[in-house]
């Protein structure tokens, strides 16, 4: 039943389509009559549906095109990404085995290249030395963008702690003994599958 009114509701819209273009047609016909209006010529006439579906396709195209360009990011994205990802990189902790795997999900290019050279190296000094620490980012500021990526500058302050020494003798360090440091990064970021992802990582002085 339900469907009936639909059909009817769908007739009765056709019909009103019917009456306002036959409307159209003669209100039309009576401007050019008083001479309001030039009549139009056959060949325009004719013109005129092929040009409608040229409109239609412009606009099929543009819709297309809108959806199928790289996502736009903000200065403030960029910014956000760069932090996220840097604070999880200056972050130790021996009790987390996965941590590298997740400095190389934020990764990419040349970054996440020689990373991976080092990640099992990365693990197991952090694991021998039972070393922990967090690492902030205090400022961050967009360098540099461009259409494929932006440069972030970042100061951050790092401070690790060490449980125990490793078995070339280094002392271990805690609390208030472990020195902050101040770094001084830069941070490419290039967007990935819909992430933003460190590409490079430059450590200036």
């Amino acid at each position: 039943m339900g469907l009936g009114r639909a059909d009817e509701r769908l007739k009765q819209w056709r019909d009103a389509r019917r009456e306002l273009r036959a409307a159209s047609d003669a209100l039309t016909e009576a401007e050019v009559a008083a001479g309001i209006r030039q009549p139009m010529s056959t060949r325009m006439r004719r013109l005129l549906p092929i040009g409608g579906a040229v409109l239609v396709i412009v606009a099929a195209v543009g819709v297309w095109f809108a959806a199928s360009a790289p996502a736009r990011y903000s200065d403030q994205e960029y910014i956000d990404a760069a932090t996220k990802r840097v604070s999880v990189l200056l972050s130790v902790d021996a009790d987390d085995p996965k941590r590298s795997d997740k400095i190389l999900a934020g990764a990419t290019g040349s970054f996440e290249a020689d990373f991976a050279q080092s990640a099992d190296a990365y693990t197991t000094y952090v694991k021998e030395t039972g070393a922990k620490g967090e690492g902030s980012v205090d400022a961050a500021a967009l360098q540099f963008r461009s259409p494929d990526g932006a440069d972030v500058m970042l100061v951050a302050s790092v401070q690790v702690t060490k449980e125990r020494g490793r078995e070339t003798g280094t002392a271990p360090t805690s609390g208030d003994d472990a020195p902050i440091r101040t770094l001084r990064l830069i941070a490419t970021m290039v967007p990935v599958d819909g992430q933003l992802k460190i590409d490079r990582l430059v450590m200036v002085s």
